[in-house]
């Protein structure tokens, strides 16, 4: 089922199963911080799954329908900044009224999407304003910029492909050398959330979606149920950390640029309403979810309340502010974006 959006910031139709893939992806990040079960990381598999979902709808923005880049980018501004913005300046204010050690490039940095680069110290997973999270932005929002810059100097869709498919690789092999260099869990951990290291899930997606529609690829749904098996066991604490960065970027991309494939009952618990709804709301979940899985140790309940005001907190920041913000920016500023489909195969 597919239904058109004009309030999103994207053209591309929405998909039932891809809103519950980004409601499954939110629902494993709440379960990382609020419930940890102890087996998997959760919480980055969450996270990488959006990678991968976003990815495939960027090349598809990007590659095949063009918007315009002018469209691109304030459609862009119109879905992350309202409520990154309000939330940045909301914890930064309370980090200063308990008087938190902050440092003055973190606020800058926050807002441009540099926080995983400077200040060096302290480092993003240090910080005291309850903005690690952020990282995920960052990296997508550099992988954006990047493809975009790509449009400029390609037009082939097949090339463009193969260059995504090369820039995922390369991002992988900067992973492998973090890996390998004598240094500690801890700042392997902080070298592997940058985007040179952190991006080949969007990279292989996006890459891989666009081969896979110039050539109307479909997969079994055997072949499905085994990346399916797959992806959890690249995260187990019990199976070797270079999974998480070596095969997991390979077998998600694989995974959400089939999803439309699927039929039955995995169809439709993906395409389950509340899922759905978790979804679309998943942006303005996942930035309240950090500040309250850090203080839920102040609230009454714990984290277990902790859970319930994130999605309140993020259903009220969707309806209230990321929403109609994005609809008011769209509607004044791009309400007809410009494309120029070239479907060219070399």
């Amino acid at each position: 089922m597919t239904q058109n959006n004009p309030g999103n910031s994207h053209s591309v139709p929405r998909v039932a199963v891809w809103d519950g893939w980004r409601g499954l992806a939110i629902g494993l990040v709440l379960c990382d911080h609020f419930y940890n079960f102890s087996a998997l990381q959760e919480g980055r598999m969450g996270v990488d799954v959006f990678f991968c979902l976003s990815g495939m709808l960027m090349s598809i923005i990007l590659f095949e329908q063009r918007m315009s880049l002018r469209d691109f980018y304030i459609r862009r501004i119109s879905r992350i900044f309202p409520a990154l913005v309000f939330l940045v300046l909301v914890l930064f204010a309370a980090a200063a009224a308990m008087s938190n050690e902050i440092h003055p490039a973190e606020l800058p940095a926050s807002l441009l999407f540099l926080r995983t680069y400077i200040p060096v110290s302290p480092n993003i997973w240090e910080t005291q304003t309850s903005t690690a999270h952020l990282w995920s932005l960052n990296v997508e929002e550099h992988a954006y910029i990047l493809m975009s810059v790509m449009t400029l100097v390609l037009v082939s869709i097949t090339r463009s492909a193969w260059l995504l498919l090369l820039i995922g690789l390369c991002s992988i092999a900067f992973a492998c050398v973090y890996y390998l260099q004598d240094s500690t869990p801890e700042i392997f951990e902080v070298m592997s959330i940058r985007t040179e290291s952190a991006a080949s899930f969007i990279f292989l997606s996006a890459g891989y979606g666009l081969l896979k529609r110039r050539a109307g690829w479909k997969m079994p749904l055997w072949v499905f149920l085994i990346l399916i098996i797959l992806a959890p066991l690249c995260y187990a604490y019990v199976t070797p950390l270079w999974l998480r960065f070596t095969l997991a970027p390979v077998v998600l991309a694989l995974a959400v640029n089939h999803l439309e494939d699927l039929s039955g009952i995995l169809k439709s618990v993906l395409s389950n309403r509340v899922l759905c709804w978790l979804g679309t709301c998943s942006y303005s979940i996942y930035l309240w979810q950090q500040p309250m899985f850090e203080y839920a140790w102040a609230i009454p309940g714990g984290h277990r309340t902790g859970l319930v005001l994130s999605i309140i907190a993020g259903v009220c920041s969707f309806y209230l502010l990321e929403n109609p913000v994005r609809r008011f920016i769209n509607h004044k500023w791009s309400p007809k974006p410009v494309y120029n489909p070239m479907m060219v195969s070399a």
